[in-house]
């Protein structure tokens, strides 16, 4: 699927909140946007929705990041691939020490 900037997703959600309040005063859809609007509208809405969930399912790492201070926030989006790569390789040898392999 095509990436949908959260711009759009946030438009979307706005939008279906208009959308239900049109509903609950006895309107319909057709009466809101034409159906090339629709159609990405439900695109954008499913969009929303994986973004919540993907926020959902790491919801926790998510907030100990927005508890770091600004520098540290900018030193792991710097950095963070990097440390990534030096933990996995970390791991990597323990796990062959673990195993009777060389210690290094």
């Amino acid at each position: 699927m095509t990436p949908i900037a959260l711009s759009h997703q946030i438009e979307q959600v706005r939008f279906a909140e208009t959308r239900q309040r049109t509903f609950c005063q006895g309107g319909t859809v057709r009466d809101l946007r034409r159906q090339a609007e629709r159609d990405f509208s439900l695109q954008a809405l499913n969009a929303a929705a994986r973004s919540l969930e993907v926020l959902k399912e790491h919801q926790d790492e998510v907030r100990a990041f927005l508890r770091l201070s600004t520098e540290a926030r900018e030193a792991v989006l710097r950095h963070g691939n990097t440390m990534a790569e030096i933990c996995l390789e970390l791991a990597k040898r323990e796990a062959i020490a673990d195993a009777g392999g060389p210690v290094r």
